[in-house]
C-alpha cells in the first residue's frame, strides 16, 4: 500500500468524524432537558477531541508510516467512501430532533456507521504508539456510553432496547477482531502482521533521529520435543510464560512479537550496540530460571544491530535475516546461548 492511499483513509476518517460532532452537537441543542443538552454536548466535544489524533495520524501516513495496516486498502477506502453521504444526510436530518428516543436512535445509526473496522484498526495502533503519554491523542467511540444512557434515562422501548443492545455487541466483537488482526491471540503480544507494522513505524523513527536500532530473534530449544512429550496444551502454556519473561526483560519502547511458532522477535528502535549482549543474556536467563517449571526450558537467541538508511523496509529485512543467521550460529554452537 502506498502512502496516498493512506492518507486518503486518514482523511475520510477526518470527514466522517467531522460529521459525527455535527450530529452531537446538533442533538445538544435541541435536548429537551438540562442532563441530556448536557450529555450530548459532552459527547460532541469529546469526538471533537479527536482532530488532535487525525492530525497525528495523517503526519504518519506522509511519512508512510502506516503502510501495510490493511488487507486491501483500496477495498477499505471504497467503504469509507460509500459511509460519506450517509453519515453526512444522518447528520443534516437530527435537525431540531427533540423525541429523547428519536435521539438515541440516530446516535446509535452513527455509532453503528462508525464501527467500520479501520477505525478500530487505527485506534489500537495509534493507542501501541502513543501509550500513557498519549492520553492528548486518545481515541474512542460512545457505543458503550449510549447504551449505559440509555439504560439510565428509561428509555427502553423493545425496539430501541434491541438495537442498542445488537449495535454494543457488534462494537466488541469489532474491537476483537481488530486485535487479533494484529496480536497473537495465545500470547498477547503483536503477531508476525502487527510486529512488522510496528517495526516500520519505529525505524522510520530511527531514520529520522540517525539512531542504532537492535534486533533480537529468539526461538524455544527443543519446543517441538516439548510438544510431543507433554501435549499442545503445555507447549501453549509455555509460549505464554516465555512471552511474558522476554517482556518484562526489556523497555516499554522496545517492540516483542511472535515471529513464528516458537520464534520471538524484539526490535530495539535506539540501542548502545554493546549494551545488546547484556539485554539478550539477560532474556536468556530469566527464561531458563522461570519458576514452577515442570520441564527444563531455554533459549537460543542471534543479535543484530546497525543504522536505518533511506530504503527503510529493505534495511530492516536486511537486520532481520542477520540475526536470524545469528540464532542458528547459535543453536550449532549447542542452544541456550546469544550469537552477536
Amino acid at each position: 500500500m502506498n502512502a496516498t492511499t493512506m492518507i486518503r483513509i486518514v482523511e475520510q476518517c477526518l470527514r466522517l468524524d467531522s460529521h459525527a460532532t455535527q450530529l452531537y452537537s446538533s442533538l445538544a441543542r435541541h435536548a429537551g432537558s438540562q442532563d441530556l443538552k448536557g450529555f450530548w454536548q459532552e459527547i460532541a466535544d469529546k469526538n471533537k477531541q479527536h482532530l488532535l489524533y487525525w492530525n497525528q495520524l495523517l503526519n504518519w501516513a506522509e511519512k508512510g508510516m502506516l503502510n501495510n495496516l490493511f488487507d486491501d486498502p483500496e477495498k477499505t477506502q471504497d467503504e469509507l467512501t460509500g459511509l460519506q453521504e450517509k453519515v453526512h444526510n444522518l447528520a443534516d436530518s437530527c435537525v431540531k430532533v427533540r423525541r429523547k428516543e428519536k435521539a438515541f436512535t440516530m446516535a446509535f445509526k452513527l455509532e453503528f456507521y462508525l464501527l467500520h473496522p479501520a477505525f478500530e484498526t487505527l485506534s489500537q495502533y495509534v493507542a501501541t504508539f502513543n501509550g500513557d503519554a498519549g492520553s492528548d491523542f486518545s481515541y474512542e467511540r460512545f457505543v458503550s456510553r449510549l447504551f449505559d444512557a440509555l439504560q439510565q434515562n428509561e428509555l427502553g422501548t423493545l425496539e430501541l432496547e434491541l438495537v442498542g443492545e445488537v449495535i454494543h455487541r457488534l462494537w466488541k466483537e469489532n474491537r476483537r477482531m481488530a486485535f487479533l488482526s494484529n496480536y497473537d491471540e495465545l500470547t498477547g503480544i503483536f503477531n508476525r502482521r502487527g510486529l512488522f507494522n510496528a517495526i516500520t513505524h519505529l525505524a522510520h523513527l530511527a531514520q529520522r533521529n540517525e539512531n542504532t536500532v537492535g534486533v533480537l530473534m529468539i526461538d524455544i530449544d527443543h519446543f517441538k520435543a516439548v510438544n510431543d512429550n507433554f501435549g499442545h496444551q503445555f507447549g501453549d502454556d509455555m509460549l505464554r510464560r516465555v512471552a511474558v519473561c522476554i517482556r518484562e526483560g526489556i523497555r516499554a519502547s522496545d517492540v516483542l512479537g511472535r515471529y513464528g511458532g516458537e520464534e520471538f522477535l524484539v526490535f530495539l528502535s535506539s540501542v548502545e550496540p554493546v549494551s545488546l549482549g547484556e539485554v539478550g543474556e539477560k532474556i536468556r536467563r530469566a527464561i531458563e530460571n522461570m519458576p514452577d517449571r515442570s520441564t527444563d526450558v531455554t533459549v537460543s537467541i542471534g543479535i543484530a544491530h546497525g543504522h536505518v538508511g533511506r530504503e527503510v523496509e529493505a534495511d530492516v529485512k536486511t537486520l532481520i535475516h542477520r540475526a536470524d543467521e545469528k540464532l542458528l550460529a547459535a543453536k550449532a554452537a549447542g542452544r541456550n546461548r546469544i550469537e552477536l
